[in-house]
């Protein structure tokens, strides 16, 4: 499967960081609009991508469970990590952070 091109790349902080030194988050949006990246600690997740309603949503986890954590950037900038324990389970976010679009 080859990499699409990105067209959307986004920067995460903590929300309470002054200044933008320390990027805790990357994610883009590939070409298609359908999927995308996630990078955290050096680790690479490829996602599927989705916007609901105003929000801009990558889903991604293990292959025996795909849609395992979920990141979301609301239009404000925003971002909001969720880890689903189970598929029952809906939990609210355990770590905000402060996003911004940048250039790809």
């Amino acid at each position: 499967m080859g990499q699409a091109k990105p067209v959307e790349k986004w920067e995460c902080k903590d929300f309470v960081a002054d200044g933008w030194k320390t990027v805790l988050v990357t994610a883009t949006v590939d070409s298609g609009r359908a999927s995308g990246t996630i990078t955290v600690a050096g680790v690479t997740w490829h996602t599927d991508f989705e916007v609901q309603g105003f929000n801009r949503r990558w889903d991604f986890g293990p292959q025996d469970h795909p849609t395992r954590y979920a990141f979301v950037i609301k239009p404000d900038g925003t971002g909001l990590y969720y880890d689903f324990e189970s598929e029952t389970h809906l939990t609210k976010a355990s770590i905000v952070m402060k996003c911004r679009q940048r250039d790809v």
